[in-house]
């Protein structure tokens, strides 16, 4: 029998009953992704408690569903680096100063 994964947002449970498939977390439903910041704490736990993948900071890269595997739904997270974050930061403030001086960029 394939171990069972719940995983969490933000330390709040977000999804649970999911198998995993390489790096993949497989839902026999559609995972309601809509409300997920952009950025956000990962963390999985397997059916015994044990955290097997953690995150601080990571992202949602895509919800997939597969006809060939009886239409399941495969999510993949990924971590997201300071770097990252900061380039995002600079950014926003960047489109917010243009905005305040009416400048196109």
């Amino acid at each position: 029998m394939d171990k069972k994964y719940t995983l969490y947002i933000d330390n709040v449970k977000f999804a649970e009953g999911l198998t995993i498939n390489g790096s993949n977390y497989v839902s026999k439903t559609e995972v309601d992704v809509s409300n997920l910041p952009a950025i956000f704490k990962f963390t999985a736990k397997d059916s015994e408690g044990n955290t097997t993948e953690e995150f601080e900071h990571a992202k949602l890269l895509q919800q997939v569903q597969y006809a060939w595997d009886d239409n399941k739904f495969y999510l993949a997270f990924a971590p997201v680096s300071k770097q990252e974050i900061e380039n995002d930061e600079f950014q926003s403030n960047l489109h917010y100063l243009a905005m305040m001086a009416d400048l196109e960029l």
